[in-house]
């Protein structure tokens, strides 16, 4: 049985129908009109990919479907959350926010209005790192965020739970999970390979072929502590990327989780 989710543009849900999707489209009333009550069985969530996309016919369907709405510059969009709040009401909310200059206004504005947030780091700058570590406190200590801001909570949760969990799964970029389907028809990884050419073949092995090369290479992710974590994830596509920012960032994750045990436990005693 083929357990792939493949995220595909909405002109495909005929195409894909009977596999599992995750469904995108730039304007709502695109997504409820191509998807049929049967479909919902099959669909993971649908992902709008504009903030200014109209909401209306989301915020009116009856049914309870995970949506994904991609930011595009956090600076400057963050204010248009406020719009798409009433789509709570029938409907659990992610905001994919771009880790770029401001992105810290944009994950607290999410976390106010009980959004989800997803962030999207790829390969952080220099100058991004110290706000990341301002988010990261926030996401593991302010009292607002009652929904999970990822990367932070899965990856605190493989360490809680000593998984060997890789952010490739956590972001939806393990090929084996979840496949990117390009507006082309093309299946990919995720939107960052855009333009890899690829088979289906080599995207069931891309991943392992990617870490065993740079381990072959004795990279920085040679005998890194988190290499089972992150598994060459930052990586991509510039192999030269220096992780110290990232690196700190795991070693926060990794103590809180480890705060989080010896709590669990001394609760567990009394």
């Amino acid at each position: 049985m083929n357990t792939i989710a493949y995220n595909i543009p909405v002109s495909l849900v005929g195409a894909y129908r009977g596999r599992k999707m995750i469904v995108r489209a730039r304007d709502s009333s695109e997504l409820v009109g191509a998807l049929s009550e049967r479909d919902l069985g099959d669909l993971l969530y649908v992902r709008l990919l504009s903030l200014t996309a109209d909401v209306e016919a989301l915020g009116n369907w009856g049914f309870a479907v995970p949506i994904d709405i991609a930011m595009g510059d956090p600076a400057t969009d963050y204010s248009a959350l406020y719009r798409h709040a009433r789509l709570l009401d029938n409907h659990p909310v992610r905001i994919s926010v771009p880790v770029a200059p401001g992105f810290s206004k944009a994950v607290r504005l999410a976390a106010a209005l009980n959004f989800a947030v997803r962030l999207e780091p790829a390969q952080p700058a220099p100058e991004v790192i110290e706000e990341l570590f301002e988010v990261l406190d926030f996401a593991l200590h302010h009292p607002w965020v009652a929904q999970p801001v990822e990367y932070f909570h899965s990856a605190l949760l493989a360490f809680y739970d000593q998984q060997a969990i890789t952010l490739w799964a956590i972001q939806e970029e393990d090929p084996t999970l979840v496949r990117y389907v390009t507006d082309d028809g093309v299946e990919t990884i995720s939107p960052r390979f855009a333009g890899m050419k690829t088979t289906p073949g080599d995207l069931a092995s891309f991943v392992d072929k990617f870490r065993n090369g740079l381990l072959a290479e004795r990279s920085e992710c040679c005998g890194c502590e988190f290499w089972e974590r992150c598994g060459g994830y930052f990586k991509w596509p510039r192999r030269e990327f220096a992780c110290d920012g990232v690196k700190a960032v795991f070693h926060t994750l990794r103590e809180a989780a480890g705060d989080l045990r010896k709590d669990t436990s001394a609760c567990s005693e009394k």
